[in-house]
Formats: structure tokens, C-alpha cells, sequence
């Protein structure tokens, strides 16, 4: 009996890869329960499909919290914990104080290096850890880098649905919505508003295109410097060019209105809005920001530059806008190489994991 311990209220990257996998385990009949925050996001999207148990925790030291985890898992008969995210990977440890014959299996999905306080440096040297699951080869090498032992980082790529995009999305109503003339080129990027990101490094290559063309450029999502970065557009004078959504449901119509998708992060685990982009058909400029750049590859689809140079984001925007034969071209090529990063090779890998532990 496997556990998946989240404790995220919200919806990101993370819950849509831990909802995959639970999904995929449930085809195989691989017996499993979730923990997760009460009314919590990811407990309105399982339902009832899979055995979940909602439990308030406060922060990955809440004992309270780790100790009402072990008596689900015990009463469960739970031989090993998931946890997907870096607090449940502290409740995972002091879960472990109850029910120490567990296995505990950590994913890790961003690429920042372990702080150097001794309650971090614990959790991560734990002898109580039997694997950590990194979604990219760049976050392995930064656990290898800080001092953590190699035989028990495995890289697990995340995935993606391929058959959600067997469809295209319905682009006419979003035009209409965003009065949008139909000649105008779409730069479309789709990510929380902050920090790691870096948004303004994008919106400063936006300043800097100097095409005939007629672009814009759309940010889907919200976050904690929406109103920072809509200050950044009118010191630029850029606010005719951008538009800024909001959290949006309707994805993959945003995905058909894209002609080229971009992300811009300094720091990023992987980045699955970059496959899915690729799933669609578009071309990518991006910056080589953490796992981006395994991903994709310079001049075979994608345009990168190095985190934070803006002036190149904008020639490769430029060139881009400019030639629909070549956004035609790469995304071609993206549509295939997304291939290699199906959700069925993520959790057949994982499936390797939990059956080595078990």
C-alpha cells in the first residue's frame, strides 16, 4: 500500500504530475491512498476515485499532524510514503518517529540549493530517506553538488498526457474575449507570477522587439507579484502589448491561440507548460534556467538564452514573430520530441521505485 502525502491547497505542476500518477497506479490496481489538506484543490479533483484523507497541516515540523499521518497509515496497512512536496517531506520524516519500518520516497521538483541551517541539512542527510525522485537531472546535480549521496537520487522526468492534446483547444472565443486582431503573433506563457519565474526578465525582452509585426504577449496565471509586474509593464510602456489573465480553467484553448510559447525561470525543476506547448505544436524561447534546456534543444525547435538576458530573449522572439515558416518548422519538431516525456514513461519509472523498496 503505497501513501501520497501533499499538503498544497492550491493547483500547480506538482498536483497535476501526483494526479497523473495516482491515476496510472489506480489503471494497474496498485492499492494506494492519499493524504491532503481539507478542501484543498487536489481533494475536490481525486473525489472518490482514490481513498482520501483530508488532514490540516500546518508546516513540515507539525507533530501533531505526522502523528495522525502514521495512524492512517498504519490503520491502511501502508508500507511506503510519497511525499510530493518539500513540507511532506519533513512530515514524512517525523511520520517515521511512529511507523520507522516505512519507506519513505521524496520527489523533488525545484532546482534551489539546501539551506545550510541544521533543520534543513537533517532532512535532507536523514538516513530515514531511502530514494529522492528528481524531475530533471539539474535538480539531481544541485543534492549532488550540496553534499547528498548519489545511490539515492533517481531522476524521473515529469510527463505529460499526450492524448489531452489530441484535440486542439478552441482559440475564437479567447480572441473575441481579448479583442485580439487574428494577424496579430501571440507570445504565450503560462505560469505562476513569482519569483523563480522571472516574469520581468520577459517583460524587459518584450520592450526591447523591434519588429513591423504586430504582437502581444499573454501571462496565464496569477501570483504574489501580479500587481508588481503590471507596475513593470507601464514603466516600460508596454502595457498595449501585454496582457495579464489571471488563473484560468481553459488552458488548452490558450495553448491553440499561442504562435510562440515562452518561459523565462532562473530557477525551474523541469517546467511542464514547456511539453505541454511542445504537445501543441508550438515553438519555444526559453531560458536555460534549471531543467529547462533537457527538455529541448537550441535551434531544433527551441530558441534559448542564458537566465536573465533579456536582449537575447528578444532577438529570438524577433526572428520568431518574423517567420511563420520557421514557427511552423519547430513546432513540427517539438510535437515529436515531446514523445520521449510521456506520463506513462513517468510512472512506469516510478513503478520501479516503489517495487525495489517493497
Amino acid at each position: 500500500m503505497i501513501l501520497h502525502l501533499n499538503n498544497s491547497r492550491t493547483w500547480r505542476g506538482g498536483e497535476q504530475q501526483l494526479y497523473y500518477l495516482v491515476m496510472g497506479l489506480l489503471e494497474r490496481k496498485i492499492p494506494q491512498i492519499l493524504i491532503g489538506q481539507p478542501n484543498s484543490e487536489l481533494e475536490s479533483r481525486v473525489g472518490k476515485q482514490i481513498p482520501f484523507f483530508p488532514i490540516r497541516m500546518l508546516g513540515e515540523y507539525d507533530l501533531l499532524a505526522a502523528r495522525k499521518i502514521a495512524n492512517t497509515a498504519k490503520i491502511n496497512g501502508v508500507q511506503l510514503i510519497h511525499t510530493h512536496t518539500g513540507a511532506t517531506h519533513g512530515l514524512g520524516l517525523l511520520t517515521k518517529l511512529f511507523l520507522p519500518k516505512l519507506k519513505l520516497v521524496v520527489s523533488r521538483r525545484v532546482d534551489f540549493h539546501i539551506n545550510k541551517n541544521p533543520l534543513s541539512r537533517r532532512k535532507y542527510f536523514s538516513q530515514r530517506i531511502d530514494y529522492f525522485l528528481t524531475v530533471s537531472n539539474r535538480i539531481k546535480e544541485v543534492l549532488i553538488e550540496d553534499g547528498v549521496e548519489p545511490e539515492k537520487i533517481v531522476t524521473v522526468y515529469s510527463g505529460i498526457d499526450l492524448n489531452k492534446f489530441k484535440e486542439s483547444g478552441d482559440k475564437k472565443k479567447l480572441l473575441q474575449e481579448f479583442q485580439i486582431p487574428k494577424d496579430t503573433v501571440v507570445i504565450g506563457n503560462v505560469a505562476a507570477l513569482v519569483d523563480h519565474k522571472d516574469h520581468e526578465t520577459m517583460l524587459r525582452a518584450i520592450s526591447e522587439i523591434q519588429t513591423g509585426k504586430n504582437f502581444i504577449c499573454i501571462l496565464v496565471g496569477a501570483g504574489e507579484l501580479e500587481t508588481k509586474l503590471k507596475n513593470l509593464t507601464r514603466e516600460l510602456g508596454i502595457e498595449s502589448k501585454v496582457i495579464f489573465t489571471g488563473f484560468r480553467n481553459d488552458i488548452k484553448d490558450f495553448y491553440a491561440l499561442f504562435d510562440i510559447f515562452t518561459l523565462t525561470s532562473k530557477e525551474e525543476g523541469l517546467g511542464t507548460s514547456v511539453l505541454d506547448a511542445m504537445a501543441n505544436n508550438l515553438p519555444i524561447v526559453a531560458t536555460n534556467g534549471g531543467g529547462i534546456g533537457e527538455m529541448l534543444e537550441h535551434g531544433r525547435g527551441a530558441l534559448l538564452a542564458d537566465v536573465g538576458d533579456y536582449t537575447k530573449l528578444a532577438e529570438h522572439y524577433k526572428k520568431l514573430i518574423e517567420n511563420q515558416m520557421l514557427r511552423t518548422e519547430y513546432g513540427k519538431k517539438n510535437k515529436e520530441s515531446v514523445k520521449a516525456f510521456s506520463i506513462e514513461n513517468t510512472i512506469q519509472k516510478t513503478i520501479l521505485i516503489y517495487n525495489s523498496l517493497l
